[in-house]
């Protein structure tokens, strides 16, 4: 188990813990609530095959004297893109570019090297949209337990290919305007956390927005 390189400090300023991942280890600290909802999107993100916080030290010389920086997160995706990220406000980057600046360059120099790495800063502006509502939402889905044939009814339904609202897909599955109604909601939340059904997660989520099936799923069970 892997240490992050920079100690998480006490902060009665600002939110700090930790996010519960699968694609990270026990050290998945955050150090305010902004760099805790970029965890969430990368918990999220299908594309993100692991990250970890407080990754990696960066040493660079300023005013003659040594220094070091640590980003906040590293992420490695399924493309095999690498990522150094930094997380802050928007006022707080233009307020401290001065300082931060000399830091960045660092990174960017030592990651010269490094095959399909980056660095990236990512503000409030990136973090903060409908995606990262959507994704907070949904994330507990992803190990609810549901109905495996109220699934498979909606993914039956959508196997004919066409997209079409989340009311008219439970108008094909149910008849019950209550109980059963309430059910194959929670299936298919299930199955878009899970990437078995596809919806615009840009949009913000509501039963009037169309949804449709994976496509990838869908070839694999068609070439069975």
């Amino acid at each position: 188990m892997t240490k992050p390189a920079r100690k998480i400090p006490l902060n009665y300023r600002n939110i700090t813990g930790y996010v519960h991942s699968e694609k990270s280890d026990a050290y998945t600290y955050f150090e305010s609530s902004l760099e805790r909802d970029a965890l969430y999107l990368c918990e999220f993100d299908p594309d993100v095959v692991s990250f970890s916080t407080q990754p990696r030290r960066f040493h660079y010389t300023l005013n003659g004297k040594d220094r070091h920086y640590t980003p906040d997160i590293f992420i490695e995706y399924r493309s095999g893109l690498k990522q150094y990220v930094e997380v802050k406000y928007r006022e707080d980057l233009k307020k401290n570019w001065a300082t931060l600046k000399p830091k960045f360059k660092a990174v960017i120099h030592e990651t010269k090297s490094e095959p399909n790495t980056k660095f990236k800063i990512l503000t409030e502006c990136e973090i903060r949209t409908d995606y990262l509502k959507n994704a907070a939402f949904l994330l507990p889905y992803k190990h609810k337990p549901y109905e495996a044939y109220q699934l498979a009814m909606i993914e039956k339904v959508l196997s004919r290919g066409l997209p079409m609202t989340i009311n008219d897909l439970l108008g094909i599955c149910t008849t019950d305007p209550f109980e059963e109604r309430a059910q194959f909601i929670h299936a298919l939340w299930c199955g878009i956390a899970n990437q078995k059904v596809q919806i615009d997660l840009h949009s913000p989520l509501s039963m009037d927005q169309e949804v449709w099936l994976n496509d990838a799923l869908f070839e694999g069970e068609m070439d069975e």
